[in-house]
């Protein structure tokens, strides 16, 4: 199975062998961030039929070849990084789960009301003797659907959450270059939506934090009714088990 960061990068040289062919030595010094990822990424294509081998290391595009990267395609690679993200922050013997909550399966209605991902985060400090407890839903899009409509998707999640976010696996440089990053950005700010980015956007493997979400208070109905109907059965029994 071709990984998203494969698939990612093969889509760099399909564009650049668009213009013609090249040899792998110049798809290595132009593209990527390291030669074995493009020669990686080559050796999928054309596994995938997608690129075809010629002599004296040159390789080209098959005609007519397409790949398509799906927002689903993005998840594993997202859920990882929010397991980090909280993983390296929730250091105060606090307690958190990361569950894809993407699923048609769920019993939410709706499109805009189902979350990508919920993350339930039980957070204690120091001084304080209760805990905080937080849940945080996210809406992922891919970089081709990377547009301010995102953020209302994510204020729909924001009634049954206490912190809502937008997630674009795409980096700060690539969302100043968008034509709707500033829009982003303004109703992100506007509705108290917190905005996540990829600190690369080839590799996957950190989330990079640009705008925090306002905290909403936390009503106890809602919410439980919200995770029992977002969770799986093992996800919910894991809650029970907390401090």
């Amino acid at each position: 199975m071709t990984t998203i960061q494969d698939r990612l990068l093969l889509t760099s040289i399909m564009s650049a062998l668009a213009r013609g062919k090249k040899t792998k030595t110049i798809l290595r010094r132009n593209l990527g961030p390291t030669a074995s990822d493009v020669d990686r990424a080559i050796e999928a294509g054309l596994k995938l039929k997608l690129l075809k081998s010629l002599t004296q290391g040159y390789v080209q595009l098959v005609p007519n070849a397409e790949l398509t990267i799906l927002e689903a395609d993005y998840y594993d690679s997202v859920g990882k990084m929010l397991e980090r993200y909280y993983q390296e922050r929730l250091t105060d013997d606090g307690r958190f789960l990361v569950a894809k909550t993407a699923r048609k399966d769920t019993k939410v209605a709706g499109r805009w009301t189902r979350p990508d991902f919920t993350v339930v985060a039980n957070r204690k400090f120091p001084y304080i003797r209760e805990p905080e407890f937080d849940i945080i839903t996210f809406e992922v899009k891919r970089p081709a659907d990377c547009e301010a409509l995102a953020v209302f998707e994510a204020l729909a999640h924001n009634s049954a959450a206490t912190r809502s976010y937008v997630f674009f696996p795409i980096t700060q440089e690539d969302l100043d270059g968008n034509l709707q990053g500033e829009r982003i950005r303004e109703e992100c700010v506007r509705h108290g939506i917190g905005l996540f980015l990829a600190k690369d956007r080839f590799r996957l493997d950190e989330a990079c934090l640009v705008i925090e979400s306002q905290r909403r208070p936390l009503n106890p109905e809602k919410c439980s009714q919200f995770l029992q109907n977002v969770l799986e059965a093992g996800e919910l029994s894991k809650l029970t088990t907390w401090p």
